[in-house]
């Protein structure tokens, strides 16, 4: 077969496989590049070519495999990708056409500086990753959504990056999670190079160099290189939102500050030439005063949080109910001797979804839901019990309770992506802080309603912060305590009776209840000798500037998080709870409900009005006696209950409705406590519990202090469902 006939034939068997190549076959791609491969092989060989010839086929060849394998990885942006295929086999057969026709004289006399269209958007990284564009670069409307899934898609490549990274801090000879980095850097420089983004596709190019060069076992990623590519890495993640911002804003892309410092030292650790840059713990940085500047890993912190609201607000999987959940071991600048315990993950098919879709999904079952239950009312008085209709009716009201847990299912997202940015957490405040600290993740596998993860980031990166600058002591403090000099920080998350639990434990000095109650005293926060319990004691951390610290460092001490890390746990209608020994460490157990567009309720009666009151901010019910109610100088009623004096709140009068009852005596009492304010919510009656969906009362009422939201009961009527804090304030002023 003459080689004319093999160019033919391969160029036919190229342009078959574009037309049935499918999103997410990685074996129709593996076969489309190895085709395109044997193009290149071919031209190759053929020493009459010229080599501007060989090297046009090259670069349309070597393109059109990134894009293949890009469209096999199920990429998002496949069918723009499937189209460009088809332009690389026609530019293919446009350069090749004199040879194929056995006119290779003419094609040498013709001008072989014509550009074709492929070579326009071709980038060569190899030329570019040392240099930093100097103009800004204005994204097309018709690339918009391309760019736009490019962002999403990128992030998600970096993340899973990031994971493999501190899994090869652990191990640098894991290959499996070298050639994931590999992957997520190579796939981000195609798709940058296809939408003519130079900058990320020039740092994605260099890192990819380096990455190759440790597949092949030609360096190692320890140390200084190792941070190299975390700071690339960090780079391409800043890059990749920055230009999502400006995409959306309307703005043009602007060249990127600190570019050429990173590519110069990729391309030392290339050469062998980067010298280290291993932070060191100094005197100066441990006792830096109140006006030091955000630092670094605060920053990243700050980062970390709003990149998880990022990626959820763009879309999530929809899945199914997650594996059982094994523990992992994080890296956290520490050489353990222990193995690596491997995540499991479902490997489930999975696709992506727009939130409002589901949202409006979710919306639309609820309402379903609403409608079966008074269809089932009216069903009990309209027949007898015995009635087949009641039966026909039950069974739809199952179908309906199952597809509304399928819906709410759909909005829960594992909590590893947060898991995972607190293990890049504690290894740069490990290195800032000079300590050895061992990492462990357990249950990340978890499910929660994607609402509670994008919010959860922020209390969490406060809290191991604190937990590694306060609560992990240096190792020469543990050895002479007689303790290891790595220490050892858990965060853990599990399910618990319809709420999700997250652990943080670390076996640092614990909290010292003497220093506490001295600072809080100080600080006019109790009054001294005050008689408080060990609990009480410990959420005094949670009040504004409240700090033990003797020094403010670059990572903490300042008294500020802490107590923001209450409020929001609280505004997630949340709770959390200190368990602390003197030497031994402490642990923060917070506890949230899976899932915010459900409630349980306590249904309660004020004269023919029904309100819900959650059931996460109830204490107990009770019918007082004579004896436990009482007014104070004629105005403030009072109830003691366990031997506490507690307002009681008339909300007949706050929202205007006749009770059955004018005196507490004869009423119901529903004792509530939210932010360590207690009271009692004075009612006709306490009807029962039930689990209700929330209603916004919509930007015509607006927001009313002391109303959480509506919620549409069984009798098609609607129920406000009350805000405990709210209401006690207002009934207070």
């Amino acid at each position: 077969m003459s080689d004319n006939e093999k160019l033919n034939k391969l160029l036919q068997a190229a342009a078959s496989e574009v037309v049935v190549l499918q999103p997410g076959s990685q074996e129709q791609a593996a076969n489309l590049t190895d085709i395109f491969t044997q193009i290149s092989q071919e031209i190759g060989d053929i020493s009459q070519i010229p080599d501007d010839i060989k090297n046009k086929v090259e670069s349309v060849t070597s393109e059109a495999k990134i894009k293949a394998t890009a469209v096999g990885d199920g990429a998002k942006v496949s069918d723009y990708l499937l189209r460009e295929l088809g332009s690389n086999i026609d530019s293919l057969q446009s350069i090749l056409e004199p040879i194929l026709e056995g006119n290779l004289l003419d094609q040498l006399i013709e001008d072989t500086q014509a550009q074709d269209s492929t070579e326009a958007t071709s980038q060569d990284f190899n030329s570019e990753a040392t240099s930093e564009s100097t103009e800004a670069v204005l994204i097309s409307e018709e690339d918009v959504p391309l760019v736009v899934d490019f962002a999403s898609e990128a992030i998600e490549h970096i993340e899973t990056a990031e994971s493999a990274l501190l899994e090869i801090e652990q191990n640098p000879k894991d290959q499996e999670s070298i050639n994931c980095v590999f992957r997520g850097f190579h796939t981000i420089k195609g798709m940058a190079g296809f939408l003519n983004l130079t900058e990320i596709g020039s740092l994605a190019h260099s890192a990819e160099n380096l990455l190759d060069m440790a597949r092949n076992g030609e360096i190692e990623l320890v140390g200084a290189t190792m941070d190299i590519v975390f700071s690339a890495l960090d780079m391409l993640k800043k890059m990749v939102t920055y230009l999502l911002e400006c995409v959306e804003a309307g703005n043009p892309v602007e060249p990127q500050q600190g570019l050429e410092d990173i590519l110069s030292n990729l391309e030392a650790c290339k050469n062998g030439t980067l010298e280290s840059t291993a932070p060191k713990a100094s005197q100066e940085e441990a006792t830096a005063s109140q006006s030091i500047p955000l630092d670094a890993s605060e920053e990243a912190s700050k980062e970390a949080s709003e990149q998880s609201n990022a990626e959820s607000s763009q879309a999530t999987q929809a899945q199914s109910p997650s594996e059982p959940k094994e523990a992992s071991t994080g890296s956290a600048a520490v050489a353990s001797e222990s193995p690596k315990i491997k995540k499991t993950l479902a490997n489930d098919e999975k696709i992506k979804v727009s939130m409002e879709r589901l949202d409006n999904l979710v919306n639309m079952v609820g309402e379903l839901v609403i409608a079966q239950s008074m269809v089932s009312q009216e069903a009990a008085t309209a027949v007898a019990p015995e009635h087949p209709l009641n039966q026909v009716v039950s069974h739809q009201g199952k179908i309906a309770r199952e597809l509304q847990e399928l819906a709410m299912m759909m909005r829960m997202v594992p909590i590893h992506g947060v898991f995972q940015k607190m293990a890049r957490l504690v290894r740069d405040l490990s290195r800032k802080t000079g300590k050895k600290i061992d990492f462990v993740t357990e249950g990340e596998e978890t499910e929660l309603d994607r609402i509670v993860v994008d919010q959860i980031a922020d209390p969490l990166i406060h809290m191991i912060r604190n937990s590694v600058d306060h609560g992990i002591e240096s190792a020469q403090d543990r050895e002479a305590a007689g303790k290891p000099a790595i220490g050892r920080v858990c965060l853990r998350a599990y399910h618990q009776a319809g709420s999700i639990i997250i652990e943080i434990q670390d076996d640092g000095r614990g909290l010292n209840k003497d220093k506490l109650i001295a600072k809080a005293i100080e600080k006019n926060i109790i009054s001294s000798g005050e008689d408080l319990s060990d609990q009480d004691i410990f959420k005094l951390i949670f009040a504004p500037g409240f700090s033990t610290a003797e020094q403010v460092t670059a990572v903490s001490g300042r008294g500020v998080g802490m107590d923001v890390v209450k409020k929001n746990i609280e505004s997630l209608r949340g709770k959390i709870d200190i368990i602390s020994e003197e030497g031994k460490g402490t642990t923060f157990t917070i506890k949230l409900p899976l899932t915010l567009a459900i409630i349980d309720g306590q249904l309660v009666r004020i004269g023919d009005q029904t309100y819900i009151i959650p059931i996460v901010s109830i204490d107990s019910c009770l019918k007082p006696s004579p004896e436990q109610v009482t007014t104070i100088n004629g105005q403030v009623e009072m109830a003691q209950v366990h031997n506490e004096l507690l307002p009681i709140v008339r909300l007949n009068e706050l929202f205007g409705v006749k009770a059955d009852f004018e005196s507490p005596k004869d009423a119901s009492l529903v004792v509530v406590e939210e932010e360590d304010r207690r009271g009692c919510l004075m009612v006709d009656e306490a009807l029962g519990q039930q689990q209700v969906v929330i209603k916004s009362l919509g930007d015509g009422i607006g927001k009313i202090k002391g109303i959480a939201g509506g919620a549409i009961l069984g009798n098609g009527k609607v129920s406000l469902i009350l805000d405990v804090l709210g209401l006690l304030e207002v009934a207070w002023n």
